[in-house]
């Protein structure tokens, strides 16, 4: 015979260290235990996960609906395009 095998005649012929019984019950626990905790998890993560979404969402909606940036050209006074009239500031300060 080899070394190991010779290790492990000798160690089950030894008593064991350690009292077994009810070590099933208490894997199974731990593990349901640890089940339940996931599910807890999960259910504190849900308004984390909302609150991201909505942000996500707002801030997708506002890049969209975004009115687009005109240049604004030199003052013409016979022109329907007057950007320093002041009706058309007062329309901006409102928005």
């Amino acid at each position: 015979m080899n070394q190991p095998d010779d290790l492990l005649k000798r160690l089950s012929q030894e008593p064991p260290d350690r009292d077994l019984t009810g070590l099933e019950a208490r894997v199974w626990s731990r593990i349901e235990s640890m089940l339940e905790n996931r599910r807890t998890a999960w259910l504190r993560a849900l308004p984390v996960t909302a609150t991201a979404s909505a942000l996500m969402l707002g801030f997708a909606t506002a890049l969209l609906s975004a009115p687009p940036v005109h240049e604004e050209q030199a003052m013409a006074i016979f022109s329907a395009n007057s950007p320093l009239a002041p009706s058309t500031l007062l329309a901006r300060s409102t928005l």
